[in-house]
Formats: structure tokens, C-alpha cells, sequence
């Protein structure tokens, strides 16, 4: 088949999950055309899908590009009889309201997409079809979901084919990356907490226990190795959501990055898993970037209201055990405008902790009430989001979505 996935963002970055569907669908066998719309506009990606002439489009779309997804495939649907397929976390937190809603979204993708794209587009235009696990689709104009897969093996994953991304997503540096050569890798998938304002409680729901899972470390090194040789990568940041759940994994996982790929390395971390004993790690094997999450300096609302249950002394600790590491360049990462009448004084107690811990970084967002979280229920319950705002927002750094922020 011939197929054009659009990977639906308007930043440099590498999406792992559009880019994965992109590569085991190439794998076996289909003409795949790749569409990163951060270097392309949303009027030239439907040209190109029309002038294409494909046998199906895939679209991947977090929530707030669900929007370019809709008017995509809209404006398909005006000029033509290709069918479409919707995947990534909208459509999974958003399944029922989307096969209500937009009727030119003929399929989605429940849940992990690897091993159901194959099948998918092994039984695609049978009767079969519809038995597969993960499918949302409309029976006599009903919406269906059919039931879930397991989650994915990761360590069946083939080799991920950066090649289909530009090569300014694949390694970035300053001003758009701490480092210079840096470049977005990953060894782990998935989160066992449950904070309030994150889509992965939606995840953990689907998949339980197994939804943390760790790749095969030979995999990663020769992943490292060509990126390094072929793409003039010089610093790897595993942005794994929790690389440090598995103690016996990153020790031979960095100590074989500093050992046989030769090159620096920085993670993201909970201040909970920094121990002396993992900082001794760092020290040995080449970490020179962590980021970290401080969220909000008030303590008792970080718990009760964002379901975060790190003391402030142990944020400080943290930080203080890692700058022990000779040229660490940390980040915390921080939220403002809460949904509260009171998140000034929520924003005074933020810059006070990190005042104290001081990182190199500071990144702040705005709290974005993403579907299928508990405070995006409680937004909803209390009437707090501004839709009129909701609809013209793509990032969460400057703008609320609240009503009158």
C-alpha cells in the first residue's frame, strides 16, 4: 500500500511513536511517504496528500493539534475518497467523542500503535478488519472500540529510522538544546505514577504494571553508535519519563554509552531516584545534563492537588548531591497558572525552591488541563476552561487556557 503518515507538531523534535508506526510499517513491505509538519504548513501537507494519491493517511496528533487533524481530514474528505486513520494520545483519551464527532476520521488507534499498524494494514479492506484489537472504528454509524493488546514488546522493535525525520530534528543545539549535538534517545517506555495533570494515567489505566518496560541495551548502543557516525551526534538525552526505575539497566546502560559509544550523556529524573549511589553512576560514566521536576514549590499542594509526593527536602537534596558532579547542568521543570484563585502565591513558594536549588535551567509552562486527567475533570466541573482560547493554543508556555488568565 502506499501510505503518507503526518506527524502533526511545530517543533524540532523526534515523535518515537510517529516514528515508529512510520518504521514497522515500512518494514513490511508498504511505501511510507513521512510528513513532519514542523517544516511544512498545514495547507502544503494537504497538497501534497491529495497530489500523492495514496491508498491511506495516517495521522498522528497530540490534543493540541487534534484541531490540524480535524481540518486535514476535512479537507481530504471534500476532494476525495481516501480513508484515514487517527493514532496517538488524543485519540486514545478522546476515542468515543471523536467517532461521535468527526465523521471524516474513518479509524483510530487505541493505545499503542506498533503491532496494530501491521495488522491493520495486513487485513486492511476486509471483513477481518474489524476484529482487530485496538481499532475504533463506526459500525452502522455506531462508534466501537474494540478491546486492547497487550502492551508492546519493545524489545521486537526494529532499528527506529531516524532518516525519516529532518536532520535539524535529529540532533539540535544551543539555543534550542542545553548541549551542542544533542540528541533525543530513549531505553525505557512508560510511568508507573499517576500525577494529576498527565495523559499517562490514561496509559497506566490500559496497560497496568506492564506498561514500564526496557529495551535490550545492545539495541540502544548501535542505535547510539550510527547516530554519533551518521548524524554528527554528540551529546544523547534518554527523555525516557523513568530510566531510573531500574537500577541494574542504567548502570550497564551507561556505563557501556561512556565505555563504547564514548560521547556524554543526560536523562530526565524524579528527585526521589537521586541517590548517592546513582549520582556515583553519573559521576563515572559521563552524565553532564539531568532535568528534573519541581512542579510547584508549595509542598502540601504538589501532593493533595498534583498527586506529587516529594518532600521539599528531598527536591533540595537532589539537586545538592548532583551538583557534585563537576560541570552538571541542570533543569527544573515548573508549572504556574493552576486552576486556584491562590496560584500566585503558588508561584511565590516555586521561585523560592528554586532559588534554593538553583538549577541552570528554569522551564516554566502554564498548566494545560489535558483530556483525561483528574485536574482536567476538575476544570471541567468547575467551568474553568476558556474553549475559545483551547482552540487557538499549540503549546503551553505562553498562553492559558483558563478563563480569565
Amino acid at each position: 500500500m502506499r501510505i503518507v503518515l503526518v506527524y502533526l507538531n511545530d517543533e524540532k523534535n523526534i515523535s518515537m511513536g510517529a516514528g515508529y508506526i512510520a518504521t514497522v510499517a515500512s518494514n513490511v513491505g508498504h511505501d511510507v511517504t513521512f510528513i513532519d509538519t514542523a517544516y511544512i504548513t498545514i495547507e502544503e501537507t494537504i497538497q501534497n496528500i491529495l497530489a500523492g494519491k495514496f491508498d491511506l493517511v495516517l495521522l498522528s496528533a497530540t490534543t493540541m493539534f487534534y484541531k490540524d487533524a480535524v481540518k486535514i481530514a476535512k479537507e481530504i474528505k471534500t476532494k476525495g475518497k481516501v480513508e484515514i486513520l487517527l493514532g496517538g494520545i488524543h485519540a486514545t483519551i478522546m476515542k468515543d467523542a471523536i467517532l461521535n464527532e468527526c465523521r471524516d476520521i474513518d479509524y483510530i488507534c487505541v493505545g499503542e500503535g506498533e503491532d496494530f499498524i501491521i495488522e491493520f494494514l495486513g487485513k486492511y479492506g476486509t471483513a477481518a478488519m474489524y476484529e482487530i484489537q485496538n481499532l475504533g472504528y463506526r459500525e452502522d454509524g455506531v462508534p466501537t472500540v474494540n478491546p486492547i493488546r497487550e502492551a508492546t514488546d519493545i524489545t521486537t522493535l526494529p532499528r527506529f529510522k531516524y532518516e525519516l525525520y529532518d536532520q535539524r530534528s535529529i540532533v539540535v543545539s544551543p539555543p534550542y538544546a542545553p548541549k551542542k549535538g544533542f540528541c533525543y534517545v530513549f531505553s525505557t517506555r512508560g510511568c508507573p505514577y499517576n500525577c494529576s495533570y498527565c495523559c499517562n494515567t490514561m496509559f497506566l489505566s490500559l496497560y497496568k504494571k506492564s506498561f514500564l518496560r526496557k529495551r535490550n541495551i545492545d539495541d540502544v548502543i548501535a542505535e547510539l553508535k550510527d547516530l554519533k557516525a551518521n548524524h554528527g551526534a554528540e551529546f544523547f538525552y534518554f527523555g525516557d519519563e523513568m530510566i531510573l526505575f531500574d537500577k541494574e539497566h542504567v548502570t550497564e546502560l551507561f556505563t557501556r554509552v561512556h565505555d563504547e559509544v564514548k560521547a556524554p550523556y543526560g536523562c530526565m529524573a524524579r528527585v526521589e531516584h537521586i541517590t548517592q549511589e546513582v549520582v556515583d553512576l553519573f559521576k563515572t560514566t559521563g552524565c553532564g545534563y539531568v532535568g528534573m521536576g519541581i512542579e510547584c514549590g508549595d509542598e502540601e499542594f504538589r501532593k493533595k492537588f498534583l498527586n506529587r509526593h516529594m518532600t521539599n527536602e528531598q527536591i533540595i537534596n537532589a539537586f545538592k548531591l548532583l551538583r557534585t558532579i563537576p560541570d552538571i547542568m541542570l533543569t527544573s521543570y515548573n508549572m504556574h497558572g493552576y486552576p486556584v484563585d491562590y496560584d500566585n502565591q503558588l508561584l511565590v513558594e516555586t521561585r523560592k525552591l528554586n532559588a534554593i536549588v538553583k538549577p541552570d535551567i528554569v522551564q516554566m509552562s502554564l498548566f494545560f488541563p489535558f483530556p483525561g486527567t483528574k485536574l482536567h475533570d476538575y476544570c471541567v466541573e468547575k467551568d474553568l476552561i476558556d474553549n475559545d482560547k483551547l482552540n487557538g493554543v499549540t503549546e503551553y508556555f505562553t498562553h492559558s487556557v483558563l478563563k480569565g488568565r
